[in-house]
Order: structure tokens, then C-alpha cells, then sequence
């Protein structure tokens, strides 16, 4: 098999326009003696293309690449394990993938010598515990510039490393699209504690979570995992979930003294359902967190407070349970309900059946919390009433007795950031014309080039909200007229701050780059031509 050539298998082949026969397999075990000369074409030889199975399947198997004249690779597979579950599994895998292989059987003893021949690292190799403190290394970096999350975006020959920063995304730094996939299968394979699937598998979508013994090194409260196919390889993204002991209040996360009051209100409510929305990475969860702890000092024990979290992730001043392996959400919310609470947090609204599940919790007389996707805080009802939930249930403020919505912004560097009115005609004439409309223009400021504070004239994000406690004429108005009518009643006649208004006062304030804020929450006039109100009086909220 000198000359070997390399297999670069069709990840968009269609498994089901070819179908691949699998040939039976050969009675007679090969020597090592036949191989002699396949040393670097094993193909699951970590940091080959195939080199992402686990140590354990890498004993059991070994794929060869084909000679020049063959169409197809050789795999061998211990002759004891053919019809084992997880070679089965890698079989199917490169039929998905459009691999032609001939199975041959071989002896553990032979397929050892294949890697060790290769110069591969085996089971337990130093490899793998240089790629973990490579990953840690990176991750580390990722932590020191607390950063939200890292990509591995692997490429034909580069993989990027990129890091999401104050909410934007740069790039850290490109490897060997080699190592890359050696990374990220050292990551899934050896580093994660809770897989959607026992083994990496680059062509498939996965999630994961990194065990604590990493995190503790690392000094993180949680780390998920997610994975997607692109068209050149895979993509790898890990969430970072920081214990952030300095914010431990509403005004550390950013919101305004009368939304800090309506917090409060909402925290004194025997029962109901308060749901907390908006995009990912808007930091709903630390909202949570800093809601329960807040519960938990303020009845001073004398409540049981329960979270079922998929995983947890902050910790809180609460008995805090992951979804089951097998358990889905709404089964785990009526577990839940058995167990005694007064004060439930659910992670996450799903589904109808766990939509139901919450609000039978509001209705059997607990507090509830959870979180919702949606653009706004009004939004929450018809996306509820999608899911298949009863709308007289949804429209009931005597239920449904809080509604949030927030977003994260960067804020500027106060040593470098620049007046706005100095870069004047560096900005775009339509922004300007929004800003002197809507704000304070000699207030404003821009991202200034960075620092020995900073990064790109950005340091840290806060939070811009707008909470809603639902009245029956606001419900009523969302049942006639809809959710646009219900909005707009609610900013004129119930005095609400919108998420918006709250990203002007900021704005107005010097904090944010208006450039930065219509990215997140679109144009700061949005309100004027949507809800016609009024913006928000400088003065009064002044930071």
C-alpha cells in the first residue's frame, strides 16, 4: 500500500442516492507483517480526517487509506467486536459520509501496532493531554479577555479562533486545520461530561457540557458546548458562563432605578408566572441568577426555591437540578411540583408542554420564573399562544404577572471614547439626523481607538430592559386590537420604558456607541414612528 492517497470524503453526499454495500468480512485476520508499509495512512490516527473516534473505538479499529489503484479504504476491526454497537456506529457514520471501505477482520494486538506504527498517540496518549492543555490554554485567554465565547471555525487548511468580546466577535488566532480537529475532538471527546452523543462526530450537529474539574481549572461557572457541519468542515462554539460575583444586584447589571422598583414588586407576588425574554447571549440567566438570590436573601430561608436548568449555570442560593438525560421539560415541571417549592425557575420555556407546565406551576400557587426568545417584552404573549398555549390562560394578569425583555450593550471605555460631535461627518447623515432628533447630541459619544483600559473603546456590557407588569386593560387590548395596540397603551398610559428608551437614556449619558446600540436594538427612533411617543428626558435619568 505504498503511495497511499488520502480519503477527503463528500460530506454532501447523499447516503440514500448511493447506496454503499458493505462487503462481508474476510474470515482471516491480516498481519501487522501485510501492513508494513501503511505507516501515516491510518485514518482514525488522531490528526487524521478520521481521528476524532474515541481511544476506546481506536482500539477496536483502524481505517486505512486505499492504495492508488483501490476504490476503496480497509477497515479493520477486531474480529471479537464486529457486531459491537460503537464500531456499528462508526461503520454507519462513513456510509453517511460516502466513504466506500471494505470491513476486514483483524486482532486487537494488530490494530494496536497499526497506530503505534503511525507514531499516533494510542489510548491515554500524551497527545490527548497536550490537546486538553491546549484547549485550556485557549479557553484560558478566552477567560482573561471575558469573552462570552469562543469559535473553532474548521476550514480545508486554516481553523480560525475567534472570541466574542463586549458582544463582538475577533479573531484570536488561525492553527493547522489539523490540529483543529484534533482540538475540538480532544474538547468533546475527553473534556465534556454531558454529550448528545458518546463521541465526536464532525458531520453532525452536537451538544455538550465541559466537566467541572476543567472549569475549575479554568475558574468558569459552566461551559456549553454546541457543534454544526458547514461546507468545510465543522463548527465548534463554546458558551463561557462566568460566576460574576461583582454583579450580584439589578443596578450592577445596568437597569434603572424605576425598573429596580418594579423588580421588587414583582419579587413580593405570592404566585404567578414572570417571563424573562430576549435574543441568546442577552444575559437572561444572570438576570435569573441575581432575581433568585435576591428571593432567597429576602425571605431569609423560609422558602424553598427550586431551578430545573438545562445545564445549570450560575450558581444560585437555590436547590438547583439538571434536566434528566431522558426527561423532557414538561416532565421535569411536574416532577417539580411535587417536591414542595414555593419559588420555581425553569431555564427555559420550550414548548407547549412546557409552556403548560409553567403556568400550571403559577396556577397551583407557586412563583414562577423562566425565559422566553422574542424581541420584546410584549412578544411573550403571542409567542406563547403560537406554542399552543390557552389564551385566556396568557391574557390573565392575575397568572401572567411579569414580563421582561432585555438586551446586552457594549459600554464605552470612559479614558478613550471620543464626542460624537467631533466625528461628525465620519457618520452616516441618516444617524445623524436620528440622534439630533432623539437625543442630546453634545452628550453623545463614540467608540474612541482603544487603550490601556480597553479593547476597541469598549469595556464590559449592560443590560438595556423594558419590564412589563400586565394590567386587564393591557390584556384586554392584546385580546381586541393585538400586540401592537397593547405596546403602545402600554408606554402611554401605563408609563412603560421600553428597551429602547432605556438604550437613549444610556446613550444620553455618554455610555453607549449609538452606532453599537442600533446594531442590537435597531434605530433609536424606532419608538417615535412606532408607539409615537416622546424620548425619554435627559435629565431625569442622567448616569
Amino acid at each position: 500500500m505504498s503511495g497511499a492517497v488520502r480519503i477527503e470524503p463528500d460530506i454532501k453526499a447523499d447516503p440514500l442516492a448511493r447506496q454503499v454495500t458493505r462487503p462481508t468480512a474476510v474470515v482471516q485476520p491480516i498481519t501487522i507483517a501485510m501492513q508494513s508499509d501503511v505507516v501515516g495512512t491510518v485514518l482514525t490516527a488522531e490528526g487524521q480526517r478520521w481521528g476524532d473516534i474515541t481511544s476506546e473505538l481506536r482500539q477496536l479499529v483502524a481505517l486505512l487509506a486505499p492504495a492508488p489503484e483501490a476504490d476503496e479504504a480497509e477497515l479493520l476491526v477486531s474480529s471479537q467486536h464486529m457486531h459491537d454497537p460503537y464500531v456499528m456506529a462508526f461503520m454507519d457514520r462513513l456510509d453517511r459520509a460516502g466513504v466506500p471501505f471494505q470491513t476486514i477482520s483483524s486482532t486487537l494486538s494488530d490494530i494496536k501496532s497499526l497506530y503505534q506504527n503511525a507514531g499516533k498517540a494510542f489510548a491515554g496518549s500524551i497527545d490527548s493531554t497536550q490537546r486538553q492543555q491546549e484547549v485550556i490554554r485557549i479557553i484560558g485567554a478566552a477567560h482573561g479577555r471575558r469573552a462570552s465565547d469562543v469559535h473553532f471555525i474548521v476550514g480545508h487548511e486554516i481553523t480560525y479562533i475567534k472570541f466574542r468580546e463586549d458582544g463582538l466577535l475577533r479573531e484570536y488566532g488561525q492553527i493547522q486545520s489539523a490540529v483543529g480537529n484534533e482540538l475540538c475532538s480532544s474538547l468533546f471527546n475527553s473534556m465534556c461530561d454531558v454529550k448528545s452523543e458518546g463521541y465526536y462526530q464532525p458531520e453532525l450537529k452536537q451538544d455538550a457540557r465541559m466537566a467541572r474539574t476543567f472549569l475549575d481549572q479554568l475558574g468558569l461557572s459552566g461551559a456549553r458546548v454546541a457543534t454544526r457541519p458547514l461546507v468545510e468542515g465543522p463548527l465548534m462554539v463554546l458558551r463561557l458562563i462566568y460566576d460574576d460575583q461583582e454583579k450580584q444586584s439589578v443596578d450592577d447589571l445596568g437597569f434603572l432605578p424605576e425598573q429596580n422598583l418594579l423588580f421588587k414588586r414583582l419579587r413580593s407576588l405570592p404566585y404567578g408566572v414572570i417571563i424573562l425574554t430576549g435574543p441568546t447571549g442577552s444575559g437572561k440567566s444572570k438576570s435569573l441568577q441575581v432575581q433568585i438570590n435576591l428571593l432567597a436573601e429576602e425571605c431569609k430561608g423560609t422558602k424553598h426555591i427550586l431551578t430545573v436548568e438545562d445545564p445549570p449555570e450560575y450558581p444560585m442560593r437555590a436547590n438547583q437540578s439538571p434536566l434528566g438525560s431522558n426527561e423532557t421539560w414538561g416532565e421535569s415541571i411536574t416532577n417539580s411540583v411535587r417536591l414542595d417549592p414555593d419559588i420555581l425557575m425553569y431555564g427555559e420555556i420550550r414548548d407547549l408542554e412546557s409552556a403548560q407546565g409553567a403556568l400550571r406551576g403559577g396556577m397551583t400557587g407557586h412563583l414562577v420564573l423562566s425565559t422566553l426568545h422574542t424581541n420584546n417584552a410584549v412578544a411573550a404573549i403571542p409567542r406563547l399562544i403560537d406554542m399552543g398555549a390557552d389564551t385566556s390562560l396568557v391574557t390573565d394578569p392575575t397568572l401572567i404577572v411579569g414580563l421582561i425583555n432585555q438586551s446586552l450593550l457594549p459600554t464605552l471605555c470612559k479614558k478613550c471614547r471620543v464626542p460624537a460631535r467631533s466625528q461628525i461627518s465620519t457618520l452616516d447623515p441618516q444617524l445623524v439626523e436620528r440622534l439630533e432628533k432623539m437625543t442630546v447630541l453634545d452628550q453623545v459619544y463614540l467608540a474612541g481607538p482603544g487603550c490601556s483600559l480597553c479593547r476597541d473603546g469598549v469595556n464590559g456590557r449592560v443590560a438595556v430592559a423594558e419590564i412589563l407588569l400586565p394590567t386587564h386593560r393591557f390584556m384586554e387590548e392584546i385580546r381586541k386590537n393585538g400586540p401592537s395596540a397593547a405596546r403602545q397603551y402600554w408606554v402611554k398610559h401605563m408609563g412603560g420604558i421600553t428597551k429602547v428608551a432605556h438604550t437613549l437614556i444610556k446613550i444620553n449619558a455618554g455610555l453607549i456607541d449609538p452606532r453599537m446600540a442600533e446594531a442590537v436594538v435597531g434605530p433609536v427612533d424606532f419608538d417615535s414612528y412606532m408607539l409615537d411617543a416622546e424620548p425619554p428626558e435627559v435629565e431625569a435619568h442622567a448616569e
